[in-house]
This record gives C-alpha cells, structure tokens and sequence, in this order.
C-alpha cells in the first residue's frame, strides 16, 4: 500500500514538472518573438517585425501574446502607409482585448489613423473622447496635437490657433510643442493670406468693375460715333444738297456774266479797229490848205480820238471785271473746280 502511495506520488511530481516545463517552453518562446518583432520595428525593418508578430499568431499556444502581436502589426502597417490594413488589424485589437496594456496606446494611434486617413471630424470626436478617458495619458500632447492638425485641416484657424497654443503653454516639454510653434507660425502666415487674398479679391473685383464700366463707355461712345457718322452722311446727302445746288447755280450766272463780259470785250475790239481805221483814213484824206475842209477833218479826227480813249477805258473796264468775276468763281468752285 505504501509503495503504491510512493508510486502516484512520483508519477504525479512528474507530470506537473512536465506541464511546468511545457509552459515554461511557450512563454519564453512567444516573449522573444514579441521582443525580436518590436526590435526589428524600431529599427525600420518592417518585414522582419511582420513575420515575427505573424509568427506570434499562427501558434495557439503563444494566445496571450496575441494582443501584442494585433497591437504591433497594426502599427507595422501604419508605418507602412496602409492605412486599411492597419484599420482594420487596430480594430480588431481594440475590440477583442480591452484589458490589454496597449489599448490606451492603441486608441491614441487609432486617432492618428483618422487624421491620416483625412477623416478629420471623427479624428477630432475620438481624440477629444480619449483625453476625456486618460487624461492624464502620456499620449495626451501628442492627442491635442492631431485635434489642433485635424481642426487647421478643416479650415478653423481660429480654434486650431487656441489648441497648439493650448500644447505649447501646457506641454513646453513635449516634442509635439516644437511643431506646435511651426504651425501657430503657420497660422499666422496664413492670416496674412487671407488678407492678402481679400485684397487680391477686391483689387480684381475693382479692375473688373472700372474695366467694365470702360467698356460701357467704349460702346456708348463707338454708338454715339455710329450715330454722328449717320448724320453727317445724312447732311451731306441732304443739307448739303442745297447747297451745292445753291453754289452750282451762282457759278453758272458767274459763268454767264463772263460770257457777256467777254462778247462786250469782243465787241469793243472790233469798234476799237473799225475807229482806228477810220481815223487813220481821215488823216490820209484831210488836206492842209483848206481850212474847213481841214476844220471838219480836225473835229472828226478829234472825236474818233475820243472815242478811241473812251473805249480804250471802257475795255480796261470790262478786263478787270473778267478778272474779278473769274477769281470770285475760283472762290466758289476751289482752285481744282470743287467744292472747298
């Protein structure tokens, strides 16, 4: 009886060193894939970290690193830039291990997802409910950071302004204060922007305004052009019209007058030759010694003389009057025989 007491006494010893030992095996075993993993993520060699994390997984034994190993390729893939991938590795892990020693980690990295997935508003919501859960979480800087980033992304300079104020004032220490400090610079630069923009807006509005205001008295003025032009064809075909006529006919009297002017000219040549004819042949046919005979031929002589004098001055007459009638038709006409 004692030895078969003795018997299940070692055979019980052994079975517990046994699982001991095969528990012993499975920690160390799942402890240095994790650490290998994270020493291969810190060092920027993603593949190596991705298998040893997958490595985790793909033995049940090592389950209670499991959240580890979801937490860690998560971040893997947000180093990566697969933002789908790491969405959905980090919701699974946020979900399926509540009690694990990264979720607070793993909810401020699930903020910093959201922003970099450009879904601001729900990065800014579920940011402002993780500092409202840790407060006092060691992520808190960097969590304020990402609403301040996600809030500038959204246009509200305002509020992004009062926020990495808020990280500057709050967390001098943290290295998110340095980057806080750029953007407030940022912010400032892009007030001066706005203004400037405004400025731009309303220079280009004014340009536009005065440019169309230009064009409106352009086509006032080409209309107001259009309609003089119409007028003066007008009167040229019309108001003008009587007064070509009216000029038309004082150079054709003018032309008239010069045509009688010169029949008189003409007419006074030929009584001037026919005078002159007769008092050479009085002259000839007067004789000296007798006394009336030579009275008569000295009075006739005397007269035709005077009338040569008269129609001497008479033709002088009508010559300056040819040339007086002919420059005031000039006048009239132009020197080119049109209208001036």
């Amino acid at each position: 009886m004692k030895k078969n007491r003795k018997v299940l006494w070692v055979s019980s010893v052994l079975i517990l060193l046994a699982v001991s030992s095969s528990q012993a095996d499975s920690a160390p075993r799942g402890d240095m894939l994790l650490k290998e993993g994270i020493e291969a993520f810190q060092q920027a060699d993603y593949q190596v970290a991705m298998f040893r994390f997958r490595e985790i997984l793909s033995n049940p034994k090592e389950k209670n690193f499991h959240g580890d190993a979801y937490f860690w390729i998560a971040r893997t893939y947000l180093a990566l830039s697969q933002w789908e991938e790491a969405s959905k590795h980090l919701e699974y892990f946020l979900s399926r291990f509540p009690e694990n020693p990264y979720i607070m980690e793993g909810m401020y990295e699930k903020g910093r997802l959201l922003f970099l997935q450009r879904e601001y508003t729900e990065c800014i919501e579920h940011l402002d409910r993780f500092l409202k859960k840790y407060p006092d979480s060691p992520y808190a800087a960097n969590a304020y950071y990402w609403i301040g980033e996600a809030t500038f992304a959204l246009g509200r300079l305002k509020e992004a302004e009062k926020i990495f104020h808020f990280v500057v004032t709050q967390f001098p220490t943290s290295f998110r204060s340095e980057a806080a400090r750029y953007r407030l610079d940022i912010i400032k630069l892009k007030y001066r922007e706005e203004e400037l923009m405004k400025l731009l807006q309303w220079s280009h509005e004014e340009h536009l305004k005065a440019l169309e205001e230009f064009q409106k008295r352009e086509a006032v003025y080409l209309e107001t052009l259009k309609t003089y032009q119409r007028r003066v064809a007008l009167l040229s075909s019309q108001d003008y019209q009587g007064e070509i006529m009216k000029l038309s006919e004082q150079v054709r009297a003018l032309e008239n007058e010069l045509s009688q002017v010169r029949k008189s000219e003409e007419t006074l040549r030929v009584e001037k030759a026919t005078l002159e004819n007769a008092l050479m042949k009085l002259r000839l046919e007067s004789a000296p010694a007798k006394g009336g005979i030579e009275s008569s031929g000295v009075a006739d002589a005397t007269t035709l003389k005077n009338l040569l004098e008269l129609l001497q001055v008479k033709q002088e007459a009508l010559a300056l009057k040819e040339e007086y009638l002919q420059k005031l038709k000039q006048e009239v006409i132009g020197p080119e025989g049109k209208k001036e």
